[in-house]
C-alpha cells in the first residue's frame, strides 16, 4: 500500500464491518516504504525495490513492520494464494524468484470484459494479440528500439473494423477518441499487462453477467478454455453506502452535502448533473467546457463539476461562469459514491472509466459519455448501443476521434456543433427518452444488488476460488 493512501484504505476497510469484528484483526494493511508521493509514477520504483524483502518476511513467517505507522505485526502462516494488481508483473516475478510456483498468483483487473479482450485477446477475437512481440518485430525491422516506436504501434489505425463479442462493430480509430493532455508512454503498460496475463495463475475481474454477459463469456472461453486459467468475475466491487462504520464527513465535503441538499429542495429528485473525468483525464479544448457550463446554466440544470485530474486546467473564465450560474459548483475532489447515491443526482457526465460506471449503475444513475482512451470507448459503445443507459457526446471528440464512426455518426468538431449536441443531450435527459434510460439503469441497479447475495454470481465466484485454492 502506498503510504499516502494507507489511512484512507484502513478507514474504508473498517467501514465494512461492525466495530470489533474478528475479521478486522485478520486484515493487515501496511506500507513497506516511506514516501509522501501521491502519483503512481513516483511510487512504482520504491515499491519494486522494497517488495522483495517484505514478501520474503511474509513467506518465511516472520514479523513485519509497517514503514509508515511503525506497527509490527506478528508472523503469519505462509500464503496459500496471492492476489496482485494486473500491472504488477515486476512483483509477480519477484514473488516467483522467492517462492517458485508453489503458491498460485492471481491478477486483479477492474475493467469490462470487452476492453480486456481488446487489449490482450487474440486478434481473431478483436484483440491486439501479443502486442510486445509485434512491437519487438517491428522495432527490429525498422532498426529502432521498442521504446521508440511502442506507442506508434499501439495507436496505429487504418480504419480496420474491430469486432468483439458483446460490442457493436467499431473502426480501430474509434478506440482513440481524444488527444490526451499528456505524453505518457502507454506501450510499456500494455506490455506488462500482457505479461501478467500469460504468467499469472488466474484472473479476478470486477464485472458480472448482468453488465456484460456476452463479452464475459467470450473472455472466459479464451482464459479458461484456451489459456487454461480460472476466471473469477467478482463485480460489482463497491463499498456499502450504509457501512457499519460510515466514513466521517470531511470539512471539504460539507459544501458538497449542502449543495446537493439544496438542489434536492429547490429542483427535486434526479435534477442535478454530476461531472467528472476521473483522476487522470481532462479535455484539451477549453471552449468545450465553456459551452458545457453555458448550456447547463441556460437550461437551469444544476451541476457539480469535479476537476481531480492533475492535468485539469480550470480557467478563471470558467470559474467565473460557474460562480455566476448560481446553480453550479466546482470542486477539486469529491466523495463520488456518495454524490451518485444522493437523490438530487439524476445524471453522470463521465469519461466512463469502469469503476465510475459501476458506481453510477449501482445507484441507478444513467450516464452521458465523454470517453478519452483505454477501456472507455468500448464501455461507451456498450452503454449506449447495448444497455441503452447513456448518451454519447460525439462532437467533443478531437484528433483521430473526428473521423466517421461505424454507427454512421460523423462529428463536425466545431464549437457550434458541440453546443448543439449539448443542448440536444440536456433536453433529452429531461425527456421520455431520458426517463427510459433511467428505468434501464435502475433495473441494472437491482440486478447488481443480488451479485453478492447467497447464490449470486460474485458470491458463487469467490466461494469457488476459496474452495479450490484456500479451504482445500
Amino acid at each position: 500500500m502506498a503510504p499516502s493512501w494507507l489511512a484512507q484504505a484502513k478507514s474504508e476497510i473498517e467501514a465494512q464491518f461492525l466495530a470489533g469484528h474478528e475479521a478486522l484483526a485478520r486484515i493487515r494493511i501496511i506500507s513497506v516504504f516511506q514516501s509522501d508521493a501521491i502519483r503512481a509514477s513516483e511510487l512504482i520504483r520504491p515499491l519494486a525495490e522494497s517488495y522483495p524483502a517484505a514478501y520474503q518476511a511474509i513467506f518465511r513467517g516472520e514479523a513485519i513492520t509497517c514503514s509508515t505507522t511503525e506497527t509490527t505485526f506478528d508472523s503469519w502462516a505462509t500464503p496459500t494464494a496471492i492476489i496482485m494488481d494486473f500491472f504488477s508483473i515486476v512483483q509477480l516475478q519477484q514473488t516467483r524468484a522467492i517462492s517458485g510456483t508453489a503458491i498460485p498468483i492471481f491478477a486483479f483487473v477492474s475493467c469490462a470484459s470487452a476492453a480486456l479482450i481488446r487489449l490482450y485477446g487474440p486478434e481473431s477475437s478483436g484483440g491486439l494479440g501479443d502486442f510486445g512481440a509485434k512491437t519487438d518485430a517491428e522495432a527490429c525491422r525498422r532498426g529502432k528500439s521498442a521504446a521508440e516506436i511502442g506507442d506508434q504501434i499501439l495507436r496505429k489505425s487504418d480504419g480496420s473494423i474491430i469486432r468483439i463479442a458483446g460490442l457493436p462493430p467499431m473502426y480501430d480509430y474509434e478506440f482513440f477518441p481524444q488527444q490526451l493532455p499528456w505524453n505518457i508512454p502507454m506501450a510499456p503498460i500494455v506490455r506488462s499487462g500482457h505479461a501478467m496475463f500469460m504468467q499469472c495463475d488466474g484472473i479476478f475481474i470486477n464485472t458480472c453477467e448482468a453488465y456484460d454477459k456476452e463479452s464475459l463469456h467470450a473472455l472466459d472461453r479464451w482464459i479458461s478454455g484456451i489459456l487454461g486459467k480460472p476466471l473469477y468475475p467478482l463485480g460489482p466491487l463497491l463499498p456499502p453506502l450504509d457501512g457499519h462504520n460510515p466514513l466521517p464527513i470531511l470539512p471539504s465535503e460539507v459544501e458538497i452535502h449542502t449543495f446537493l441538499d439544496n438542489a434536492l429542495s429547490q429542483y427535486g429528485e434526479d435534477s442535478t448533473l454530476f461531472i467528472s473525468f476521473g483522476t487522470l483525464f481532462w479535455p484539451i479544448v477549453q471552449h468545450h467546457l465553456d459551452e458545457l457550463v453555458d448550456v447547463l446554466t441556460e437550461k437551469k440544470f444544476p451541476f457539480i463539476f469535479c476537476h481531480a485530474s492533475p492535468s485539469a486546467t480550470v480557467s478563471p473564465g470558467l470559474r467565473d461562469k460557474v460562480a455566476a450560474s448560481n446553480i453550479g459548483m466546482l470542486t477539486p475532489w469529491c466523495p463520488q459514491q456518495f454524490i451518485l447515491s444522493h437523490p438530487a443526482i439524476g445524471w453522470f457526465l463521465s469519461h466512463c472509466g469502469h469503476n465510475s460506471i459501476f458506481e453510477a449503475l449501482s445507484n441507478g444513475t444513467p450516464l452521458i459519455c465523454w470517453p478519452f482512451d483505454a477501456d472507455q470507448p468500448a464501455a461507451t459503445a456498450h452503454l449506449t448501443h447495448n444497455l441503452d443507459v447513456a448518451f454519447h457526446l460525439v462532437e467533443v471528440r478531437t484528433g483521430k476521434g473526428l473521423q466517421p464512426l461505424f454507427s454512421g455518426q460523423v462529428p463536425k468538431g466545431t464549437r457550434e456543433a458541440v453546443r448543439e449536441e449539448l443542448e440536444r443531450t440536456i433536453d433529452a435527459c429531461r425527456s421520455e427518452i431520458g426517463e427510459k434510460k433511467r428505468e434501464k439503469a435502475y433495473r441494472l441497479k437491482t440486478e447488481f444488488s443480488t451479485a453478492w447475495e447467497i447464490g449470486g454470481s460474485a458470491k458463487t465466484g469467490i466461494n469457488t476460488f476459496l474452495e479450490r485454492f484456500v479451504s482445500g
